[in-house]
């Protein structure tokens, strides 16, 4: 059985995994280019494309929300690997999991370790799709953490920020999803990242900041990202403390046995 207590701890702790959906917003005020500056874009977009990224993340974070009347942080760990795998750990003060939750394309298992109970899913379950609307598929969710795109984003129409912080790209997915994403003129990094759904409402909006060079792996990590909107009626950021890996990890570190003395509960 789910406890207020319960629910008002995985509330923040679901939302800050950044699948979040529902944002309100209005579309990124640019203008048109000249043919120099066309060429310039579009040398960009492909620049930015074609770059090595990482297969997976292993950090430290913290979280931090202002959320439904609820302002606060905590402490976590967030393992997150290609194709679809997700741990995700939120600790107290002494480094004790709190709440722990593992997730593929398919299933998710969900631990609560102060009431000792167990959620477990499908992935499209009402449970699951409560705190994490399925407007980031469960594959894309490495994209969107480290600021890039999946493979198989190619073309994109390019326009001038009104403010000129850079140039918009957008596009639209199978999904009939409209993608805007504003890559800085001078680094190339990824600034912005907005979602559509085919009415024009924005579903997603994150800000990306302080980017990181990983000195072995040469990988391009960023430090800070923010989420406001109307699904969490506050703001999410979150905080990378310390990158341990962008190495991949071997499959069973994304899975879990619940404790037998724990109750486990099937969601619908």
């Amino acid at each position: 059985m789910r406890t207020a207590g319960s629910l008002s701890l995985l509330l923040p702790v679901v939302c800050c995994l950044l699948l979040l959906a529902g944002c309100a917003g209005k579309q990124p005020k640019t203008l048109p280019l000249s043919p120099a500056e066309a060429q310039e874009a579009a040398t960009l977009w492909s620049g930015f494309v074609a770059l090595r990224r990482p297969p997976a993340l292993d950090a430290d974070i913290r979280l931090g929300w202002d959320v439904l009347g609820s302002k606060g942080g905590v402490s976590a760990t967030l393992q997150v690997q290609q194709p679809a795998l997700l741990r995700f750990a939120a600790t107290d003060p002494l480094g004790r999991a709190l709440i722990l939750a593992v997730a593929d394309a398919t299933s998710f298992t969900m631990v609560d370790n102060r009431i000792g109970h167990v959620y477990q899913g499908a992935i499209p379950s009402k449970f699951w799709q409560a705190y994490v609307p399925p407007s980031v598929a469960p594959e894309d969710l490495l994209p969107f953490l480290g600021g890039f795109l999946p493979e198989e984003v190619g073309h994109a129409e390019p326009a001038q920020d009104e403010k000129d912080k850079g140039f918009w790209y957008q596009w639209r997915d199978k999904r009939a999803m409209r993608h805007h994403v504003l890559l800085d003129r001078r680094s190339g990094e990824m600034q912005q990242r907005l979602l559509f759904d085919a009415q024009g409402d924005l579903l997603l909006a994150v800000h990306y900041t302080d980017y990181r060079k990983d000195a072995k792996s040469g990988f391009v990590w960023p430090g800070h990202l923010r989420i406001s909107g109307t699904a969490v009626t506050g703001t999410l950021s979150l905080q990378v403390e310390q990158i341990y890996s962008h190495a991949p990890r071997k499959a069973a570190s994304f899975r879990l046995t619940p404790p037998p003395h724990f109750t486990v509960e099937q969601v619908p």
